[in-house]
Protein backbone atom coordinates (compact mmCIF):
# COMPACT_ATOMS: atom_id res chain seq x y z
CA UNK A 1 0.00 0.00 0.00
CA UNK A 2 1.44 3.41 -1.00
CA UNK A 3 1.96 6.30 1.79
CA UNK A 4 0.33 9.75 1.13
CA UNK A 5 1.02 12.39 2.84
CA UNK A 6 -1.43 15.67 3.26
CA UNK A 7 0.10 18.68 2.51
CA UNK A 8 -1.09 22.45 1.81
CA UNK A 9 0.62 24.00 -1.07
CA UNK A 10 1.83 27.08 -0.21
CA UNK A 11 4.14 27.80 -3.08
CA UNK A 12 3.13 25.56 -5.89
CA UNK A 13 5.88 24.89 -8.65
CA UNK A 14 5.55 24.21 -12.55
CA UNK A 15 5.34 20.76 -11.70
CA UNK A 16 2.61 20.95 -8.93
CA UNK A 17 1.01 23.19 -11.35
CA UNK A 18 1.43 20.07 -14.16
CA UNK A 19 0.77 17.11 -11.55
CA UNK A 20 -2.61 19.32 -10.59
CA UNK A 21 -3.82 19.59 -13.94
CA UNK A 22 -2.88 15.65 -15.10
CA UNK A 23 -5.22 15.68 -11.66
CA UNK A 24 -8.03 17.08 -13.17
CA UNK A 25 -7.81 15.68 -16.67
CA UNK A 26 -8.10 12.38 -14.80
CA UNK A 27 -11.31 13.14 -12.60
CA UNK A 28 -12.66 14.50 -15.53
CA UNK A 29 -12.10 11.76 -18.14
CA UNK A 30 -13.63 9.45 -14.90
CA UNK A 31 -16.92 11.16 -15.35
CA UNK A 32 -16.90 13.52 -12.49
CA UNK A 33 -18.36 16.71 -12.94
CA UNK A 34 -15.95 19.28 -11.69
CA UNK A 35 -16.85 21.99 -13.95
CA UNK A 36 -15.02 21.23 -17.16
CA UNK A 37 -15.93 19.04 -20.81
CA UNK A 38 -14.48 16.65 -22.24
CA UNK A 39 -12.07 16.29 -23.78
CA UNK A 40 -10.05 18.34 -21.62
CA UNK A 41 -6.67 19.47 -22.87
CA UNK A 42 -3.94 19.69 -20.21
CA UNK A 43 -2.94 22.97 -21.12
CA UNK A 44 -6.59 23.87 -20.56
CA UNK A 45 -5.90 22.42 -16.87
CA UNK A 46 -2.72 24.06 -16.46
CA UNK A 47 -4.16 26.92 -17.19
CA UNK A 48 -7.06 27.05 -15.41
CA UNK A 49 -4.68 26.20 -12.18
CA UNK A 50 -2.35 28.53 -12.82
CA UNK A 51 -5.14 31.30 -12.74
CA UNK A 52 -6.90 29.64 -9.39
CA UNK A 53 -3.76 29.18 -7.40
CA UNK A 54 -2.90 32.92 -7.40
CA UNK A 55 -6.51 33.13 -5.61
CA UNK A 56 -5.27 34.54 -1.72
CA UNK A 57 -8.66 33.54 -0.32
CA UNK A 58 -8.50 30.23 -1.20
CA UNK A 59 -6.19 27.16 0.24
CA UNK A 60 -5.21 24.30 -1.42
CA UNK A 61 -4.31 20.89 -0.38
CA UNK A 62 -2.56 18.29 -1.80
CA UNK A 63 -1.80 14.46 -1.10
CA UNK A 64 1.07 13.01 -2.26
CA UNK A 65 2.05 9.71 -3.01
CA UNK A 66 5.50 8.17 -0.96
CA UNK A 67 6.73 9.15 -4.73
CA UNK A 68 5.93 12.53 -4.44
CA UNK A 69 3.31 12.67 -7.51
CA UNK A 70 0.11 14.15 -6.53
CA UNK A 71 -2.62 11.93 -6.36
CA UNK A 72 -5.48 14.08 -4.88
CA UNK A 73 -6.46 17.56 -3.54
CA UNK A 74 -8.75 19.58 -1.76
CA UNK A 75 -10.08 23.70 -1.66
CA UNK A 76 -11.20 25.82 1.06
CA UNK A 77 -12.24 29.11 -0.50
CA UNK A 78 -13.20 31.92 2.74
CA UNK A 79 -15.78 34.51 1.53
CA UNK A 80 -14.93 37.70 0.79
CA UNK A 81 -18.01 39.82 1.50
CA UNK A 82 -17.69 41.48 5.08
CA UNK A 83 -21.20 39.75 5.81
CA UNK A 84 -20.02 36.21 5.23
CA UNK A 85 -16.76 35.95 6.41
CA UNK A 86 -18.31 33.18 9.03
CA UNK A 87 -18.53 30.94 6.13
CA UNK A 88 -16.18 29.06 3.85
CA UNK A 89 -16.64 26.59 -0.07
CA UNK A 90 -14.75 23.55 0.35
CA UNK A 91 -14.16 22.65 -4.00
CA UNK A 92 -12.34 20.47 -6.23
CA UNK A 93 -11.68 17.61 -3.79
CA UNK A 94 -10.52 15.22 -6.47
CA UNK A 95 -8.51 11.53 -5.85
CA UNK A 96 -6.80 10.34 -9.05
CA UNK A 97 -8.12 7.22 -10.45
CA UNK A 98 -5.41 5.01 -9.38
CA UNK A 99 -5.30 6.55 -5.80
CA UNK A 100 -8.95 5.77 -4.49
CA UNK A 101 -10.04 3.63 -2.07
CA UNK A 102 -7.55 4.38 0.25
CA UNK A 103 -9.04 6.97 2.50
CA UNK A 104 -7.54 10.27 0.79
CA UNK A 105 -10.75 11.53 -0.02
CA UNK A 106 -11.93 11.47 3.93
CA UNK A 107 -8.19 12.75 5.33
CA UNK A 108 -8.27 15.74 2.29
CA UNK A 109 -11.89 16.71 3.90
CA UNK A 110 -11.01 16.31 7.40
CA UNK A 111 -8.09 18.69 6.94
CA UNK A 112 -10.29 21.26 4.84
CA UNK A 113 -13.08 21.25 7.57
CA UNK A 114 -10.44 21.49 10.44
CA UNK A 115 -8.88 24.67 9.01
CA UNK A 116 -12.36 25.67 8.63
CA UNK A 117 -13.35 25.42 11.91
CA UNK A 118 -9.84 26.60 13.44
CA UNK A 119 -10.56 29.87 11.39
CA UNK A 120 -13.13 30.78 13.38
CA UNK A 121 -15.62 29.56 10.14
CA UNK A 122 -18.90 28.39 11.42
CA UNK A 123 -20.58 27.27 7.90
CA UNK A 124 -19.15 25.16 4.71
CA UNK A 125 -20.48 24.67 1.89
CA UNK A 126 -20.12 22.69 -1.53
CA UNK A 127 -22.02 21.71 -4.37
CA UNK A 128 -21.50 18.29 -6.31
CA UNK A 129 -23.61 16.24 -9.13
CA UNK A 130 -26.79 15.33 -7.94
CA UNK A 131 -26.73 11.42 -7.25
CA UNK A 132 -22.74 11.10 -8.13
CA UNK A 133 -20.86 8.80 -6.05
CA UNK A 134 -19.82 11.94 -4.03
CA UNK A 135 -22.81 12.88 -2.67
CA UNK A 136 -23.49 10.09 -0.32
CA UNK A 137 -19.86 10.63 0.83
CA UNK A 138 -20.54 14.56 2.08
CA UNK A 139 -24.01 12.64 3.93
CA UNK A 140 -22.20 10.23 5.65
CA UNK A 141 -19.55 13.04 6.53
CA UNK A 142 -22.97 14.78 8.07
CA UNK A 143 -22.98 17.21 5.56
CA UNK A 144 -26.68 18.28 4.86
CA UNK A 145 -28.41 19.12 2.10
CA UNK A 146 -30.17 22.34 1.79
CA UNK A 147 -31.79 22.33 -1.84
CA UNK A 148 -31.12 20.90 -5.73
CA UNK A 149 -30.79 22.85 -8.89
CA UNK A 150 -32.22 21.19 -11.88
CA UNK A 151 -29.88 21.91 -14.58
CA UNK A 152 -27.32 23.84 -12.99
CA UNK A 153 -24.40 22.55 -14.70
CA UNK A 154 -23.29 20.27 -17.25
CA UNK A 155 -21.66 16.40 -17.06
CA UNK A 156 -17.89 16.13 -18.21
CA UNK A 157 -20.15 14.87 -21.71
CA UNK A 158 -22.36 17.74 -21.78
CA UNK A 159 -25.31 16.50 -20.46
CA UNK A 160 -27.56 18.91 -17.88
CA UNK A 161 -27.41 17.76 -14.68
CA UNK A 162 -28.85 18.81 -11.24
CA UNK A 163 -26.42 20.08 -8.42
CA UNK A 164 -26.82 19.54 -4.78
CA UNK A 165 -26.32 22.16 -2.58
CA UNK A 166 -24.89 21.20 0.91
CA UNK A 167 -23.62 22.38 3.99
CA UNK A 168 -21.59 22.19 7.30
CA UNK A 169 -22.07 23.46 10.14
CA UNK A 170 -19.16 23.52 13.12
CA UNK A 171 -19.28 21.33 15.53
CA UNK A 172 -20.74 22.49 18.84
CA UNK A 173 -17.92 22.54 21.42
CA UNK A 174 -18.72 20.42 24.73
CA UNK A 175 -18.11 21.77 28.25
CA UNK A 176 -15.88 20.28 30.03
CA UNK A 177 -17.05 18.13 33.36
Amino acid sequence: MTTTTIELLAAPTDRDVDALAELLVDTVEGGASVGFLLPLPVTEAVTWWRDVLADELTDTWVARDDAGAVVGCVRLTLAWKPNSRHRGEISKLMVARSARRQGLATRLMDVAESTAWARGLRLLLLDTETDSPAQPFYVARGWRVVGVIEDYAATPYGEPAATTILELRQPLRQPLG
